[in-house]
């Protein structure tokens, strides 16, 4: 065996060197934990379409690459092998670069000025602008030299055709790959709701709890301005206050009766204005506080919103299959391949104990006729026009014979062989069944 297609399951980076220095080449798949975007390999070719739909519009490409996989041991040299890049546009992931720079970007940049004032009552969050997608990499690897990367990935692609299957020879030819019918009902798809719902409910709860700070604010914007307007009170009566205390200064009257009521005026109006300004200080770092929570809320809501628009372009029409009865004739036909295989290993010789249905059918269609007594049913069935047929067919029914093969009921089965196949002219004959 110079060369094995395997899955993922023989990815041990060992196993494939001790392979390679046999001479025999292994085609498998990467380990999506192995490398990290296109810039993981190395010298990555032009990029060939591969695979297109009905439509012509291509789905798949592939390029020719090179990557290195790690042995374990830091003097061991890794084990270098040829990739078939392939990139499929039918499945898109979020590109490493757009989640690297999404806390970074400004989540407001595609919103138009009157709309970035999310502190404001009746701000209405929109869906933030889908994330930048890249297609899906499948890595196609070999430990051989020089194939080229559209026929490395026809070959692992094709392994399940290619695999020797000894029941699917039984299984074909009874037509077991025919649907026989069934019955479709549309239901609802049950995975897909319950992200909706779990998506629903952050939903609502980011939008509470926005709401929520925006009543906060709201209140300390209005204790704000009544602190200003008691700041500003309390600021002109201190002016007025610092005139007489002044006044009494100039005049040298510190130790007249009339100056001390007004110096303690003087001292706690001082107060009461620095208590207000303190107060709004304290405030200012709460509103700010609530701002940064109240921004994160809406940054999240508009993810959220987003994700439900990608949920909603997911959807699919889901189908319930009622496939009772294609499933009761595959049951028989199963039966009916499982007993002739039985009867291949009973009673032919070696050379048919490997082969398949279509081998032999012409056993099985032979006419003949049947003969019925009291303790035995004589079989006897008509002769091939090939001899070496003939010898095969008498081996067989020896060993029916010598068997001692019973019937359910009972009585014993004997088989002859009679004269060679009939011609049309000969008439219909009974067969067998």
């Amino acid at each position: 065996m110079q060369r094995v297609v395997v899955d993922r399951e023989g990815m041990a980076t060992e196993f494939l060197a001790q392979l390679q220095q046999e001479g025999r080449q292994v085609v498998t798949l990467l380990r999506s934990d192995q490398y990290e975007g296109e810039r993981s390999f190395e010298q990555v070719g032009e990029w060939q379409p591969w695979r297109s739909n009905r439509s012509g519009q291509m789905i798949c490409e592939v390029a020719a690459a090179r990557f290195a996989l790690k042995r374990p041991g830091d003097a061991i040299s890794p084990l270098q092998v040829e990739v078939a890049l392939i990139r499929d546009w039918r499945k898109l992931d979020v590109s490493e670069q757009a989640d690297k720079t999404a806390d970074v970007q400004d989540w407001q940049t595609d919103l138009a000025p009157q709309h970035q004032r999310f502190w404001e009552e009746g701000w209405q969050a929109s869906p933030a602008p889908p994330a930048p997608t890249t297609p899906k990499l499948i890595p196609v690897i070999t430990t051989g030299q020089g194939t080229e990367a559209v026929e490395l990935a026809h070959t692992y692609f094709r392994r399940w055709n290619c695999q020797e299957n000894a029941l699917r020879d039984w299984l074909i030819p009874l037509n077991l790959d025919i649907n026989h019918g069934y019955a479709k009902e549309q239901v609802v798809n049950s995975e897909l709701v319950k992200r909706q719902l779990v998506v629903e409910g952050r939903h609502h709860r980011l939008e509470h709890l926005a709401q929520a700070s925006r009543a906060r604010l709201a209140q300390l914007e209005e204790q704000d301005r009544c602190l200003e307007e008691q700041a500003q009170a309390n600021a002109q009566r201190r002016d007025e206050l610092v005139v007489q205390v002044t006044q009494f200064e100039a005049a040298g009257q510190r130790e007249e009766r009339e100056y001390f009521p007004v110096k303690a005026r003087h001292v706690a109006t001082e107060w009461e204005v620095r208590q207000c300004k303190a107060k709004l200080e304290k405030h200012a770092a709460r509103r700010q506080g609530i701002l940064d929570k109240c921004e994160g809320y809406c940054r999240e809501l508009r993810q959220v919103l987003r994700k439900q628009e990608d949920l909603e372009a997911q959807a699919r029409e889901m189908y319930e299959l009622d496939h009772a009865k294609d499933q009761i004739m595959t049951l028989f036909k199963v039966g009916l391949a499982n007993l002739g295989m039985w009867v291949r290993d009973q009673y032919f010789g070696e050379g048919y104990h490997h082969c398949g249905w279509q081998r032999l059918l012409p056993f099985f269609k032979l006419g003949g006729w049947i003969t019925v007594t009291a303790s035995e049913v004589h079989l006897e069935v008509c002769a091939f026009n090939s001899r070496a047929l003939v010898r095969d067919l008498e081996e067989v029914c020896r060993n029916v014979n010598t068997s001692g093969a019973t019937l359910p009921d009972g009585r014993r089965l004997v088989i002859s062989i009679g004269q060679r196949l009939g011609c049309q002219r000969d008439g219909p004959l009974a067969r067998t069944g």
